[in-house]
């Protein structure tokens, strides 16, 4: 898809041809003018046709992105930092995770295994927690889980940009590219952008890398509370007790 909400295509065209005794729209061959598409729908310009035709994609299966920091959980006070990427489809939760996480109070930067990232599917403890659940769409799903298993390559061939310090550089990397799919066919959400330009990234001048998941993720929490999804609801669309792999 495009890097656009709703984006306006250069006059593309589908035509549609019935077979037997089948009609498009009662006619037996029909040509579309694509006004605009987005991650999920695509909407047409039909000759006889009042108005707009919009088509949705229906999908059975649903998808999110959980984005899930601490602090005060290492030496220097810093914490696990991790996005995890969820795809539900017949009653099994598929569930991938990548980034700084705790190994027995070390810092450590991989694949989350589960005995680590299940503690994170629950409700927030406190103010040194942030948890940011959000329903994606397919399109949006493919992209973040192929930056999660790219990461998790890097990680386990130990090829990783940043292996001298700062190691927690890696995390924010992973994280920009992440959070930054989510609006390439549609503006979904309400992003922050961690270029480190000030004043505009304001999160990276002010606190150094180990950090910046922390605030950046409580920031993205602030700016899209509306989709957000809490506890309870989270429980209702995934059942914790699902098996997960």
């Amino acid at each position: 898809m495009g890097a656009a909400a709703d984006q306006k295509p250069p006059d593309k065209q589908i035509s549609f041809t019935a077979t037997g005794k089948n009609r498009i729209f009662g006619r037996t061959k029909v040509t579309m003018k694509i006004v605009s598409f987005d991650d999920s729908s695509l909407t047409c310009e039909i000759p006889g046709v009042a108005g707009n035709v919009r088509w949705t994609r229906v999908d059975p299966d649903r998808y999110f992105l959980i984005l899930v920091a601490r602090q005060n959980e290492f030496y220097d006070h810093s914490g696990s930092a991790f996005p995890l990427v969820v795809r539900l489809a017949e009653g099994t939760a598929t569930i991938e995770a990548v980034g700084t996480y705790s190994d027995h109070g070390k810092l450590r930067f991989g694949t989350v295994a589960p005995e680590v990232y299940k503690d994170y599917l629950r409700e927030a403890r406190g103010d040194s927690e942030v948890i940011l659940r959000l329903q994606i769409n397919s399109r949006q799903y493919g992209r973040a889980s192929k930056i999660v298993q790219e990461w998790q390559r890097r990680a386990r061939e130990n090829a990783l940009p940043y292996n001298e310090s700062p190691v927690t550089l890696n995390n924010i990397l992973l994280l920009k590219n992440i959070t930054e799919t989510l609006n390439l066919c549609q503006n979904d959400f309400d992003l922050y952008k961690l270029d480190y330009s000030y004043p505009g990234d304001w999160i990276t001048d002010h606190y150094s890398t180990e950090f910046v998941p922390f605030f950046f993720f409580k920031e993205l929490k602030r700016r899209n509370e509306a989709r957000h999804i809490e506890y309870t609801k989270f429980q209702e669309l995934v059942p914790l007790n699902l098996a997960s792999r």
